[in-house]
């Protein structure tokens, strides 16, 4: 089973995860952006896991029991 909610956030920390590695200390102008970066990260974990226990009508997102 597939859930389209999960999938996009799931993506989007791969994105974001992605925009991490890339970012190199020699492009950044101090630790700003990658700050920035991180607390995304940080709120998509929250989303996801909070999705994942009740994100389908307060009831668990029966795709993250496969994934399990």
């Amino acid at each position: 089973m597939s859930c389209q909610v999960k999938d996009a956030l799931v993506n989007q920390l791969i994105a974001l995860n992605n925009k991490l590695n890339i970012l190199s200390p020699d492009l950044v102008h101090g630790d700003e952006a990658r700050a920035e970066v991180q607390q995304r990260r940080e709120t998509l974990y929250a989303e996801i896991k909070h999705h994942r226990a009740k994100g389908h009508e307060g009831k668990p997102c029966p795709a993250a029991r496969q994934s399990d």
